[in-house]
């Protein structure tokens, strides 16, 4: 087999590897993991794993991918993603993850727990040797928010992470307005804490 197909395979299956972890991944998203260069060649590769692949429009991320029953069957996964309302969430989630610098530890909806308080975080990730937590915001209330937050602020006022690591571990929100950012600023006071308009980190 020429090098060039043993290259174009090994590419193909890291992508479907990729969307089988990250669950649905933009055009762009795929472009920067992969190294694909410009949007041409980007579609031409896409375009030749087809066979592999369901896609549709999102408004603000344009083409997004998903593995089909194929495209699992090659890489052996048996996680079978549908279209649901938590897409934009997900999309949201790995734009972060691009901002954050693509740590290789990265966890999504992970159960987080200091014994007394349990919560499951949207995402768990180690950068600089520290521990951080992300929360994405899209349609959530922020009743259910300050809920969340609360939660935090429990398990960072009990003391018990301090304990185990030092320090208790960094929260990043991301959010999709200027007035969500203004509330959750509010609400993380006293807690190591970050919050992101997500126009700002696409």
């Amino acid at each position: 087999m020429q090098a060039t197909s043993v290259k174009r395979i090994e590419r193909t299956e890291q992508i479907l590897h990729s969307l089988d972890r990250f669950g649905f991944l933009s055009r762009s998203h795929i472009q920067r993991l992969h190294r694909l260069g410009g949007d041409r060649n980007a579609q031409r590769v896409l375009k030749n794993m087809e066979e592999y692949l369901q896609s549709f429009r999102e408004e603000e991320y344009g083409t997004v991918y998903y593995l089909n029953r194929v495209g699992r069957q090659m890489i052996g996964s048996q996680k079978v993603v549908r279209r649901t309302l938590q897409i934009k969430h997900i999309l949201m989630r790995n734009d972060f993850y691009f901002h954050i610098g693509c740590p290789g530890n990265w966890r999504n909806e992970i159960k987080v727990t200091d014994g007394q308080t349990t919560l499951v975080t949207d995402a768990l990730f180690i950068k600089d040797k520290r521990h951080n937590f992300l929360e994405v915001d899209n349609t959530q209330s922020m009743t259910e928010n300050s809920a969340k937050v609360k939660r935090y602020k429990e398990m960072f006022d009990r003391g018990l992470f301090q304990k185990e690591f030092g320090y208790f571990p960094h929260l990043h929100i991301v959010t999709v307005c200027k007035s969500r950012v203004k509330r959750f600023a509010e609400l993380v006071n006293g807690l190591p804490a970050q919050v992101y308009l997500i126009n700002d980190i696409m």
